[in-house]
């Protein structure tokens, strides 16, 4: 098993605030964009490749798992679209 650490697990339902400074004349101050939509984590782990291989052989859908320097801490910053591979990452990792 590795040794690892989920924070920040949490659904967006893919509506964001559009800044007034932005917005046209008469324009709603949210709009949906697709892109977004999904389960969002930050994830540490010690064994990259491991956590890496796991993600692609499991998760069929739209994902998104890249890693990041976060002030020397290795981190990966994990999207996940479809729901069917949220629950299976939720149950392996969380």
């Amino acid at each position: 098993m590795l040794a690892h650490r989920a924070e920040y697990w949490r659904y967006h339902d893919g509506w964001v605030h559009v800044p007034n400074a932005l917005r046209k004349v008469y324009e709603n101050s949210q709009r949906f964009d697709p892109d977004i939509k999904g389960w969002h984590c930050h994830f540490y782990t010690k064994e990259n490749y491991e956590f890496e291989d796991w993600i692609k052989e499991n998760i069929k859908g739209r994902s998104d798992c890249t890693l990041r320097f976060n002030d020397g801490d290795p981190m990966y910053t994990v999207y996940i679209a479809e729901d069917e591979d949220a629950v299976l990452f939720k149950l392996k990792w969380l």
